[in-house]
């Protein structure tokens, strides 16, 4: 960051139809480009805004953290700052909240958790179109909840994600998976956390659960697939409409053990 500014944290919503996704790209429209538009017309210059990490088209947040740094002599009052913002932004985009961050604050790299929800269902529901995956038979939701119940720990995710050579590895350490529901309105929600998440692993394990739901793979197929990765063994990858972003965190409510490889 550079001298004279002060770096703010903020919180904000979103639901992703209509975007190709948080991260800015050419010749399409996304949540961080709406955003810097939106903070381009408050105060009158281009401001990057840095995310806690990527979510891709179509995926929801309830709640993305992202940082950004203004001037010290803009001094913005924080709560007029986002009634503005939310008075400029697009209706399916709302900032929660702003507050001022430690000069080093990184949404990214500082967070130590991440929450994942993803809801489906075997019921259409109309209210819950745009974030809901509705498969059309009944599920085997107790041998799902087993399979889920193996998200612990240090995992090699290459079942679930597609190889990345420039990454040095494929491993999230996963502390809590739980399948909830259903709800009112039939609905289930696959809940999931660990420290990070690579491209596809929430929507990848959710195809395949709905797999294991269906009777195709059984619960030793399953097991087998994350002490054995292999891309060839997953599930088609869920649709993006069911999956959002619950929750980050920069607290020390799940502890990382000491030896994780970086």
């Amino acid at each position: 960051m550079a001298p004279g500014y002060v770096r703010y944290k903020m919180e904000l919503s979103y639901n992703g139809t209509n975007y190709a996704g948080w991260q800015v790209q050419p010749n399409a429209v996304t949540v961080q480009q709406k955003l810097e538009e939106a903070l381009l017309i408050l105060f009158k210059r281009e401001i990057r805004v840095q995310g806690s990490g990527r979510t891709d088209a179509g995926v929801h947040a309830r709640c993305q953290v992202a940082h950004f740094d203004l001037n010290n002599d803009e001094s913005p009052d924080l709560y007029r700052t986002v009634r503005s913002l939310n008075g400029i932004l697009p209706s399916d985009i709302v900032v929660l909240s702003i507050e001022p961050a430690k000069a080093d604050f990184n949404a990214r790299f500082d967070a130590t958790y991440r929450t994942y929800h993803y809801y489906f269902s075997s019921v259409h529901q109309p209210l819950h179109h745009e974030t809901t995956g509705v498969w059309w038979q009944e599920l085997d939701v107790s041998a799902m909840k087993t399979c889920v119940s193996m998200f612990k720990g240090d995992i090699d995710c290459r079942t679930f994600t597609p190889f990345d050579p420039e990454l040095p590895h494929h491993r999230c350490f996963f502390f809590d998976g739980s399948v909830i529901g259903p709800d009112a309105d039939g609905r289930y929600c696959f809940e999931i956390t660990a420290n990070r998440f690579l491209r596809s692993v929430v929507r990848s394990v959710m195809g395949t659960l709905i797999e294991v739901g269906k009777g195709r793979i059984d619960i030793d197929m399953f097991s087998d697939m994350l002490k054995n990765p292999d891309r060839e063994k997953a599930g088609s990858t869920a649709p993006a409409k069911g999956l959002v972003l619950h929750e980050v965190g920069y607290d020390d409510l799940w502890i990382l053990p000491d030896d994780l490889p970086e």
